[in-house]
């Protein structure tokens, strides 16, 4: 019985002390450094569609948007750019964000309301 403990203590120990030290890290782990320093963000493209029944104006980045009552827009952006109301409407007030472009929306429609 003695012998037993003497020989899964050191086991026990041994397994407790090993397994973290063999998951800290993976050794396949493939990271690209060339994704943080890019010079150019992805461009993403959307489709903006007003559903009110008035004009909204936009802003993304420097750029003023109009989309008509019932109309559509196509818009390509780069990611991480946000789109704002440029004027109040009767849902939204001047400046609201409404969405940030990410590249997940490539090829998506958006309802404005």
């Amino acid at each position: 019985m003695i012998r037993r403990y003497l020989l899964a203590s050191p086991l026990v120990l041994a397994c407790l002390f090993s397994s973290p030290v063999l998951h800290a890290s993976i050794a396949s782990s493939f990271t690209p450094d060339h994704a943080m320093f890019a010079k150019s963000a992805k461009t993403v493209k959307l489709v903006l569609r007003n559903t009110s029944s008035s004009p909204i104006e936009l802003r993304a980045g420097e750029k003023v948007i109009t989309v008509d009552a019932g109309k559509t827009a196509t818009v390509e952006l780069p990611a991480g750019t946000r789109i704002t109301t440029n004027a109040a409407t009767s849902k939204h007030p001047a400046g609201t964000v409404l969405i940030e472009v990410y590249s997940a929306l490539n090829g998506a429609t958006i309802d404005l309301s």
